[in-house]
């Protein structure tokens, strides 16, 4: 009788000291250090190795919700992101149309710079062929091309936003010396990311080769969005996926974001945001890891240029975790019933 009381408190005891954040391993390694900030309810935040012109950040936060109010704050996505650097955001229909694209407006200078445009040489990210039609509806307009660009360039971005849907296909970027192709881009960011791959094969699978790898558990959408970062606003598309398990060492929820097209710094980019089931008796945690190519590294002052990204990675990591946790925990988005985890 007592060997097998002794027995079930060792496995009891095992149980409760399993590392939560074992999903993330080997690419995140969460300290004695680490465990004791989040047991007194703080952020932690690090940037984590990165080489040529890749940079990424992990980040994590005790919270008290489970994965069921990340997902629908996630599915209201204009509402998740709302802040003073969001300037327009909007999903996309099941079906998208040139009407999600409404109110997405590039600034005066980035329609100016489209002008001058050409393979090579563009202050916007833009194949060959968009700054060709760009540059062809501004002449045509006569004084009111901005106009013109205006809506030529959202029948680019619905054009983008179409053939990745029924191909995977992304439209090279030719606005550089060399043309970049965003999916050969990706694929190198998921392979520093073999937690997943491993953990989740199914799901990596359906990141790196949607729509003919799509999985039929993957809840996806996409969306645009109109960010401030820098001093500068970047039009982005995002494809976002969501699986779901209740399995031991997986995340509740899972949230990809898989960038397709970027106006300025990004060559690809891939969120994942998380919640972990916490232990018996603690909270759960929200955890982000983001890895990113982006081509302000490039040149003599690249590793000067990475010192200032990095540190400023992590030292606004924790904050943003912050504001999404209280954000969470204030209850479901509008228009959603109210009620706990």
């Amino acid at each position: 009788m007592v060997d097998s009381v002794l027995l079930a408190l060792q496995i009891a005891s095992a149980a409760a000291s399993v590392d939560p954040f074992v999903f993330f391993q080997p690419s995140v390694t969460i300290t004695a250090d680490d465990r004791r900030q989040l047991d007194r309810g703080e952020a932690i935040a690090r940037v984590l190795p990165g080489r040529d012109l890749q940079v990424a950040v992990f980040a994590a936060v005790p919270i008290d919700i489970d994965g069921d109010r990340l997902i629908a704050w996630v599915r209201r996505i204009e509402e998740l992101k709302k802040s003073s650097y969001v300037l327009a955001i909007r999903r996309f229909s099941d079906q998208p149309r040139i009407e999600d694209l409404a109110d997405l407006a590039l600034d005066d200078e980035e329609l100016s710079e489209i002008r001058a445009c050409r393979r090579g040489h563009c202050a916007v990210r833009l194949s060959t062929s968009e700054m060709a039609q760009l540059q062809e509806a501004a002449a045509h307009a006569g004084s009111d091309w901005k106009a013109a660009v205006q809506q030529t360039f959202r029948r680019a971005v619905l054009e983008r936003v179409l053939a990745y849907l029924a191909s995977g296909r992304v439209t090279p970027y030719e606005d550089g010396k060399d043309p970049v192709r965003p999916e050969t881009r990706f694929a190198s960011l998921l392979d520093h990311w073999a937690f997943l791959v491993e953990r989740l094969p199914r799901f990596a699978q359906h990141l790196r080769g949607y729509p003919l790898t799509a999985a039929p558990e993957v809840e996806s959408f996409m969306y645009w969005s109109k960010e401030r970062l820098a001093g500068k606003a970047v039009v982005s598309v995002t494809h976002v996926s969501i699986v779901r398990s209740h399995a031991a060492g997986l995340p509740d929820a899972l949230v990809a974001g898989k960038e397709i097209y970027a106006t300025h710094y990004f060559y690809a980019s891939l969120g994942l945001t998380a919640i972990i089931r916490g232990e018996p008796g603690r909270n759960n945690y929200l955890a982000y890891l983001n890895r990113s190519e982006v081509d302000v590294l490039r040149g003599m002052f690249g590793g000067l240029i990475r010192w200032f990204v990095q540190r400023r990675l992590r030292d606004e990591a924790a904050d943003v975790l912050n504001g999404l946790r209280r954000r969470l925990e204030g209850g479901n988005p509008a228009g959603e019933p109210r009620g706990g985890p």
